[in-house]
Order: C-alpha cells, then structure tokens, then sequence
C-alpha cells in the first residue's frame, strides 16, 4: 500500500495530532463539545495507529485506528478548520486526493491482499444528526448496523449506599462480567480489566450488580436537544441543575459492564447512584445498545434524573464497512466500551 507523502502512519501520537485532537470542537447540529482529557486518554488507546495529515510539522487531518484482532475501530476523525467542509450533506462524487487515498486506504486494509493482516471490517459510531459524519461514513462506505442510546443518569444530591463497593479485582467480577456480554458484538477486555469495578452484594456477599466505569471531562458548548443551546447558558442559574453539569469544565462518569441480577430496575438505580455517591460525581452518560436486554427491561422504570427531563434519550450509530468474510447478527447486542466514546 503507497500512501503519498502528505499522510503518515504512525503508532505513536505526535504533539502535532494531540495539538489538533485538543483544538477540535465535536457535533455540528445537535451537541457541540470538546475532549478535555485527549492529552492522557490517547496513550492509553489499544494497538493505535495513526493515519495523519502532515504539512509543515502540522496535523492538518487524522484518523486513529484501535486494532482489535479482525476489526479495527476508528478512534479519532478529526480535520482542521482549514480543511473542514461546511457541514452540508456532500454528493459521493465530490472530493479531490485527500478522501480518494482515505478511501483507498479503508478499501486496501479489508481487502483480499489482507496488507495488515486478517481484517475484516471497521466500526465507528458517529452522531446521526451530525452531518459531516454522516458524508464520512457513506463515502467511505460505511453501513448502520445498531442504534446505541445515550442515557443520562444525574444526582443533584448524593445518596449513600453502603452496599455499593468499590473494587479493582478483575477476577472478582469477570464470571458475573463474562457470562452477560462474552457473546456481544465488539466485546473485548483491554480497557474493561482495569477497572475501577462497582458491586452491589447481598446480605451473603454475593454480587447482585456490578459495572466499570471511566471518569471522563469535557466543555460542553452546546446541549443536545431541542433547547440544547438555551439551557447551556442558563444551567449556571438553575438550582440543581447547576450541579449535575458545568458546561466549561464538566466532568462524569461512563459506565459499561453493567449487569444486574434479573435486569431488575431498583438494582439498577441503587448501583448507579453508589456510584456518583462513591465517586462525588453528579452525573452518568451511558452508551448502551439499544436492544440490550437490561435497557429494554429498565428504560421506563428507571428514575433517570433531572437531566433526563430536559434532553431525554439521544441516539449514536453503530457504523460499519466490511468484506465479505465479516457476520453480523442483529439481534446480538453491542458491547459498548467507555474509553471509545470519550
């Protein structure tokens, strides 16, 4: 595969691409918001590579890649203003060099001389409503195969629970962890054995819940919703609200792994608000597919909290570009990792 000399492949970030990553606002119609923690979060991606964009010890474009055994997942799509378009819907004929050789690329690593190995797809989930990830994926060649819900749960005030711990042994919870997702499309346990792990146990010791979860921070420029761009600016004065979200530094918590005996909703509810409790956070924002079991049995019954009145339930896309050696089951569940959202 001959790249020209305007990309490079590197398994290293550069300042140069953290400079971008750091400088680039995500969302175009609905939430606008940026990364906060790029600068720590990208040396901790599985297996990166990083295609970038370079002009004069610039990043002007990148796509970073996680490796995972047959599937890469697309990490980073972030281009500079300069080169950005203007977030209208693009024909698929349009484009110069830059996306021919970004698509020759996607199509060369999946095709049959297999360059890096057996790799049968990439998969990425991008905003439905955000119009320049929308044109990446259908020129890339991209297809919608799963609707992940974006649920907040939010606390104004903590509620202690002393039934919810907080551990770091993998082996306590992989059983509990393994037996509900080992199945699930993507699952995969680099990120997911580092913990921290959250148990709710029963009188005998015995877990009845468990979850991961990844602390993340962003600025929130923008709310999504409807009234997304008002509320941003009058949360400040919002009692309450005030404290579950700070747009210009806003920091919370990503669960995943969550299993709950019997997908039972009050289990559910006690395990999440332990966990604000134990971490002194007022907020969740849970990347879950949409036809896992727990959030079927669960989404109506929950009290997801303040915030979830104002903005209710947003939607992301799973995405995905494949051959013809790739499966997919729609009725499997995806797993949904934190560290790929965030």
């Amino acid at each position: 595969m001959k790249l020209s000399s305007i990309f490079q492949l590197r398994e290293q970030a550069t300042p140069a691409l953290i400079n971008l990553l750091e400088s680039v606002t995500l969302g175009t119609n609905g939430a606008h918001y940026r990364h906060l923690d790029t600068r720590e979060r990208i040396h901790t991606a599985d297996n990166p590579l990083h295609l970038i964009l370079e002009r004069n010890d610039r990043a002007l474009g990148n796509i970073s890649f996680c490796r995972r055994e047959s599937t890469w997942y697309v990490r980073y799509f972030a281009f500079d203003k300069l080169m950005q378009g203007s977030g209208q819907k693009k024909s698929k004929g349009s484009g110069g060099k830059i996306k021919q050789e970004l698509v020759q690329f996607f199509d060369e690593v999946i095709g049959a001389d297999q360059p890096y190995g057996d790799i049968n797809s990439f998969y990425a989930y991008i905003d439905p409503n955000n119009e320049k990830s929308l044109w990446m994926s259908e020129n890339f060649g991209f297809e919608t195969k799963a609707t992940i819900a974006t649920q907040t749960f939010s606390r104004s005030k903590h509620v202690k629970n002393t039934r919810v711990e907080k551990i770091n042994d993998w082996e306590n919870v992989a059983p509990f962890i393994r037996s509900e997702f080992e199945g699930n499309h993507y699952y995969f346990e680099h990120h997911l054995k580092q913990g921290p792990f959250y148990v709710l146990r029963d009188e005998g010791g015995n877990i009845e819940a468990c979850a991961k979860a990844t602390r993340a921070t962003w600025a929130f420029e923008r709310l999504p919703g409807k009234f997304g761009g008002l509320l941003t600016k009058i949360i400040p004065y919002i009692p309450g609200l005030n404290k579950i979200i700070r747009p210009k530094r806003h920091s919370f918590l990503v669960p995943e792994a969550v299993v709950v005996k019997n997908n039972d909703s009050e289990l559910l509810e006690e395990l999440l608000e332990g966990m604000l409790a134990l971490e002194k956070e007022h907020l969740m924002l849970w990347w879950i597919d949409e036809v896992a079991p727990l959030f079927q049995a669960t989404k109506d019954k929950v009290k997801w909290g303040l915030l979830h009145k104002f903005i209710g339930v947003n939607r992301a896309n799973l995405v995905v570009k494949h051959n013809d050696k790739f499966e997919y089951d729609n009725s499997i569940p995806v797993y949904t990792c934190g560290f790929d959202f965030v």
